[in-house]
């Protein structure tokens, strides 16, 4: 039988594990060559896989954690992180390790498993500044969210440069164990 009473945590929890599986499995076939190709206007495979990950780093480690990001616990592939806006024209000119940042990604994925696991529903509403992007204050929620849908989109973003290439762009996902039960 389904548990269907699932805490809203246990539910992003659930969230971020699909969308970190996708967004691996779309990656799963993505070489240096794949990665590095220059669809014109909008960043590169690599610079996408980048920006999500980092971006989820940031959201959810430093803004929604009040933790150290893993960027400066591992080697994240690059020596400057990605900037929130123009990161099309970064991907270009910086030197980006894929293998490092794959293994990054990895660790990102874990870190917010790990952050998810620690909290319960009482921090959904806690405030967070989010000034430096325009936002102001918003809830713990809208944070969860952004970073949710940011590596909905970017994944959307890498599957159609991978199409541009001929290479077919979201992979067959198998349904988890989790969504069984």
């Amino acid at each position: 039988m389904k548990d269907n009473n699932r805490t809203t945590i246990e539910v992003f929890r659930f969230m971020f594990g699909q969308v970190h599986e996708y967004i691996e499995a779309t990656m799963a076939d993505v070489t240096e060559t794949v990665a590095r190709y220059e669809p014109g206007r909008p960043a590169s495979i690599l610079g996408q896989y980048a920006h999500l990950v980092s971006s989820e780093d940031w959201l959810i480690n430093i803004k929604a954690g009040n933790n150290t990001p893993v960027m400066a616990q591992t080697n994240p592939g690059f020596q400057n992180p990605p900037p929130p806006v123009g990161w099309d024209e970064w991907a270009r000119t910086e030197a980006v390790d894929l293998v490092a940042l794959r293994a990054y990604a990895q660790e990102v994925y874990a870190a917010t498993d790990a952050y998810l696991a620690s909290v319960d529903d009482s921090c959904l509403n806690d405030p967070v500044d989010m000034s430096e992007m325009g936002f102001g204050m918003v809830p713990t929620t809208a944070i969860f969210m952004l970073a949710l849908s940011n590596g909905c989109l970017h994944c959307g973003e890498i599957s159609a440069i991978k199409g541009f290439q001929g290479l077919p762009g979201y992979p067959a996902v198998a349904v988890p164990e989790a969504a069984r039960r």
